[in-house]
């Protein structure tokens, strides 16, 4: 049974380099514009690593190097989900990228992209510190650092979490940026680990592809 809560953390957190521990500040509540903000859990501080007691090693963490046999279906990291067809698969090009399409952009819009990551767990990656540091990665145009909307569910009794975030896009230390960019992020806690599920790409791309993304976020389950 999958179930739902809404929370606003503060964007103003920590940031240092990738996976940062990041200080435990009490959460603020936030205004949302449609539902009211519950108080917030006490796993959103700790290690993602420590929420994960089920881990399993012996999954397979490979990539996804060829094109899926199924294009209606994400098959990795032993997790299975539905999967829009009209995402084109392209071959990962990074060590923690495990499964990379393409999503196309309509009524020429640019095309966005979705990427399923796996990252070795290690202190200090925690569900702040990664938002904290995705925050970062975008900017209002009054200069300012946007608040993210984060929803908490669980699916196949795993937690869930979806982070969405809008803005000037100036990703990692980038030297380019670009105006008008959304990211909606999914945190789950798997039997191989933390996978992280992101679809980033022009505002008007990601919201054409909103209801395929979370079909296929709120529909993962353990493989069989």
């Amino acid at each position: 049974m999958m179930q739902r809560t809404n929370i606003l953390l503060p964007a103003c957190l920590c940031v240092v380099a990738c996976m940062p521990a990041c200080n435990d500040e009490p959460p603020v509540r936030e205004q949302r514009a449609t539902q009211p903000t519950p108080a917030p859990q006490e796993s959103t501080s700790g290690s993602l690593l420590s929420q994960n007691p089920g881990f399993e090693s012996q999954i397979d963490t490979s990539p996804l190097d060829t094109p899926p046999a199924d294009d209606k279906t994400l098959a990795v990291l032993g997790l299975t989900a539905p999967k829009s067809s009209t995402w084109l698969w392209k071959p990962p090009t990074r060590t923690m990228r495990k499964a990379n399409f393409v999503v196309p952009g309509r009524e020429g819009s640019e095309a966005a992209e979705l990427v399923v990551n796996h990252f070795p767990e290690a202190p200090g990656n925690t569900l702040q510190a990664n938002i904290a540091r995705w925050s970062k990665q975008f900017r209002m145009l009054d200069g300012g650092t946007p608040t993210p909307i984060i929803s908490d569910y669980t699916v196949d009794t795993m937690p869930l979490t979806v982070v969405e975030l809008h803005g000037e896009y100036m990703g990692m230390g980038s030297h380019w940026h670009k105006p008008n960019q959304r990211m909606l992020m999914a945190m789950v806690t798997a039997p191989a680990g933390t996978v992280f599920i992101k679809m980033l790409g022009p505002d008007a791309t990601v919201e054409a592809h909103r209801d395929a993304y979370m079909k296929m976020i709120l529909g993962l389950e353990r493989a069989k």
